[in-house]
């Protein structure tokens, strides 16, 4: 074995591992910049722009209460029907649709339910697939698919959930249609693939039509998405299957998904934006209506079974900007790259509405289709972009209330004695206009006094309760709301303390372990770790340690405080920089807590550790500095005084001088002389290694491509 080849094959696999690494994170790392916070009241005003397409008359029959797939095509699928009940459904619980009175939510999901339960059905006992408008009746005499079916199950089990009072009626209607027969054909789930399958088949699941091997299969397809092959777009892996964006956002929409799951959406969210960035053309791709008359139609496609990437069928056409995947993925990350595309589009959709010749064929309500990468408008009003529009902006209220939501306590008064009767008033802080009833449970405790009352309140948010304490003491409330959102539910447990009467509170520390060096180089950084017992009581308070030094009493440093409530133990790690002269350092530490207006230090507390510092290197052999653990413990500790610290990020400390050591300047001579020797000794056996043959290996490399 030769060395030095062994050394120049380590370090060329070293830089070939951090280029692959490098390449990797390039590769599969999906960043973005995330934009400014989501605006509540601009997703109400878009949803109440799409939802206008529902008005009578325009979007919806106003003799049926039946929708329109689109505005100039007066017929519609069940996939249209169940998109229809969950707009109506997150319009309502935005504020958006009245809940009462003509076309209110009920009066328009009772002309659904009875169109449900009186339509015309195919003689295998399963609806048609296209159904007119105007009258309710099939138009031609093809049944429907699973992809449509399973779309109104998921809207009908979303219906069951919003109105219980009508699971019976609902229960009655799947029965009806006969979707059971679907669930066990083979053949009819061969109409449908990927995402789409994974997507639809939930709606069969939520009706117990899961038992069927048909669906079982199609539950199981995101895992053969994600253990199946991949393909590379735009540095971003995705799978090599149907991949374009609405049955995705459909999904996280409907659903509470994995982080699995969220990742794949996130990667095709991904290599639309980098597409973006690398071709300069907005991507937001799915499927939808073109505006054409050669074809209609479009799916686009980001990857194919095949592996192929960026394919539209069923024809080609120039690539279309579409409206409702550019608002989901805006829901969803809120980017700035969403940004542009959502104000684009908006922006786009109000120019139609004023210009000709769409006066005269478009009515001034929804959100158009999209816009072609040519700059083409595509002039249609279709349902599927504004059921994608309603339901991004009930999740983006969603996410609001799952992360902003509080509980806030207001006391009537701010001295309260034994026996005095008092308000406690809970607030329900909501940022968005969702719909919401609230559950409460208040328990309010003395542990001291053995004194525990609970309250409960159904309905109310925001609640006042009368309460009159016993006895002097620090009372502990505990109030836990749940706020039913009907589709989801937000759950906030807070703890609150309520002081009646004269107390006294003693608050002690000490320190129980100190982990340092006995001995450091100067200059050298090194830390001090020391552990803290606390008992400081029932409020939350800041809790640090103080290091001196002993000679001057000079605050030299301070650990980051850290807010503790109760007893337990602390470990506080202190990054000190040795001077550069040798000699003993002393230094004292001393825990300190804050008490709202400056620090009290426990001075009884204190304990003084002692280190060496040396030269940077002895004469024979090489120095260990050896690591010592002193315990300590302190069995009393008192408040002494106030004190104010000023943070810094690196302490220098300074002692006194001691004898210099000659061998401190010799060192850094010796280290050159030594590391000049090595460095010669490593070019001669590199010369003499080039003098022998070495033999050359061969690796043949097979690249496999398959579908």
């Amino acid at each position: 074995m030769h060395k030095p080849s062994s050394v120049a094959s380590i370090l060329v696999l070293l830089i070939l591992l951090s280029t692959t690494l490098t390449h990797m994170s390039l590769a599969t790392g999906i960043g973005y910049h995330q934009s400014e916070e989501a605006d509540p009241s601009k997703w109400i005003k878009w949803a109440r722009d799409a939802w206008s397409y529902y008005d009578p008359g325009t979007g919806v029959d106003p003799n049926t209460g039946i929708l329109r797939a689109s505005y100039r095509w007066a017929f519609l699928t069940d996939w249209d029907l169940g998109g229809y009940i969950i707009a109506i459904i997150k319009a309502e619980l935005m504020g958006i649709l009245p809940r009462d009175g003509e076309w209110g939510a009920d009066d328009r999901i009772e002309k659904i339910l009875r169109f449900l339960e009186t339509r015309p059905i195919s003689p295998y006992g399963i609806p048609y697939h296209i159904y007119t408008s105007t009258d309710g009746q099939p138009s031609g005499k093809a049944v429907t698919n699973v992809s449509d079916s399973g779309r109104l199950l998921i809207a009908l089990a979303m219906l069951k959930k919003y109105r219980p009072d009508l699971a019976e009626r609902i229960d009655a209607i799947v029965r009806r249609n006969n979707y059971e027969l679907l669930a066990n054909r083979t053949d009819a789930w061969r109409t449908t693939a990927g995402f789409y399958k994974y997507y639809v088949a939930q709606g069969f699941k939520l009706f117990g039509l899961d038992k069927s091997w048909p669906v079982q299969m199609a539950l199981r397809e995101f895992d053969n998405i994600v253990n199946g092959p991949h393909v590379d777009v735009y540095g971003v892996s995705l799978p090599k299957t149907l991949v374009t964006s609405e049955p995705l956002l459909h999904m996280i929409f409907e659903f509470d998904v994995d982080d699995k799951y969220l990742d794949y959406v996130k990667r095709v969210y991904e290599a639309q934006e980098r597409r973006y960035r690398n071709a300069g053309k907005y991507t937001a791709w799915s499927e939808g209506n073109t505006g054409l008359q050669d074809i209609t139609y479009v799916y686009q496609w980001i990857v194919m079974p095949s592996g192929e990437t960026w394919k539209i069928t069923p024809k080609n056409v120039i690539p279309i900007i579409f409206t409702k995947a550019a608002f989901g993925f805006h829901a969803l990350y809120n980017t700035d790259y969403t940004r542009q595309l959502v104000d684009y589009l908006v922006r786009k959709n109000e120019e139609r509405k004023n210009i000709l010749p769409y006066l005269f064929f478009l009515p001034r309500k929804g959100f158009i289709e999209g816009i072609d990468e040519n700059g083409r408008i595509v002039a249609e009003l279709v349902d599927k972009t504004q059921v994608m529009i309603i339901e991004a902006a009930y999740y983006t209220l969603k996410k609001k209330v799952l992360e902003s939501t509080d509980v806030m306590l207001d006391i009537s008064s701010t001295s309260i004695m034994p026996g005095e009767t008092i308000q406690l008033k809970f607030t329900y802080l909501d940022p968005t206009p969702l719909k919401h009833t609230c559950k409460y449970d208040v328990k309010i405790a003395d542990p001291a006094n053995s004194y525990t009352i609970q309250y409960s309140f159904d309905a109310a948010c925001d609640i006042t309760l009368d309460w009159a304490p016993q006895k002097d003491g620090i009372y502990h409330v505990t109030v836990r709301v749940i706020a039913d959102y009907v589709l989801f539910n937000k759950t906030i447990t807070k703890f609150f303390n309520v002081e009646v009467g004269n107390i006294s509170i003693t608050k002690e520390a000490r320190i129980v372990d100190i982990v340092y060096p006995n001995q450091v180089y100067s200059g050298e950084e090194f830390n001090i770790e020391t552990s803290i017992w606390y008992n400081l009581g029932i409020e939350l308070t800041p809790l640090t340690i103080i290091i001196r030094d002993k000679s001057t009493g000079d605050i030299i440093a301070q650990a980051n405080p850290v807010n503790v409530i109760g007893k337990g133990t602390i470990t506080f790690t202190i990054m000190i920089n040795a001077s550069d002269r040798e000699g003993v350092l002393s230094l004292v530490l001393v825990p300190a807590y804050y008490n709202g207006s400056g620090w009290l230090e426990l001075e009884n507390a204190a304990v003084e550790i002692k280190i060496l510092i040396t030269g940077s290197q002895q004469i024979e052999g090489t120095v260990t500095v050896a690591k010592t653990i002193i315990k300590r413990e302190i069995t009393h500790a008192t408040v002494t005084r106030y004190i104010t610290v000023n943070r810094t990020a690196t302490f220098t400390i300074t002692e006194t001088l001691t004898e210099h050591s000659i061998m401190a300047d010799l060192m850094p001579i010796a280290v050159i002389i030594c590391s000049l020797s090595l460095l010669i000794i490593v070019i001669l056996a590199f010369v003499a290694s080039r003098r022998r043959p070495v033999g050359q290996s061969i690796i043949d490399t097979k690249i496999l491509d398959g579908d």
